[in-house]
């Protein structure tokens, strides 16, 4: 089963307006497919932040 590493990022502005990528987290998942990859890391990121819309947290997400 093909292994994808996903993050989920936030842009934020630091105190002279510039805008910087933040990694809110990062999941290695094992999936068939990418679409599977995202739909198992949305869950475990939303597990972990005990929210039910990943969003809050994050701009994002990256799947490799």
């Amino acid at each position: 089963m093909p292994s994808f590493d996903v993050r989920f990022i936030k842009t934020v502005c630091d105190d002279t307006g510039h805008e910087h990528r933040a990694c809110q987290a990062a999941f290695k998942v094992d999936a068939a497919s990418l679409a599977d990859a995202a739909q198992q890391a949305e869950a475990d990121f939303c597990r972990q932040k005990g929210v039910r819309d990943w969003t809050i947290f994050a701009d994002v997400m990256e799947l490799q």
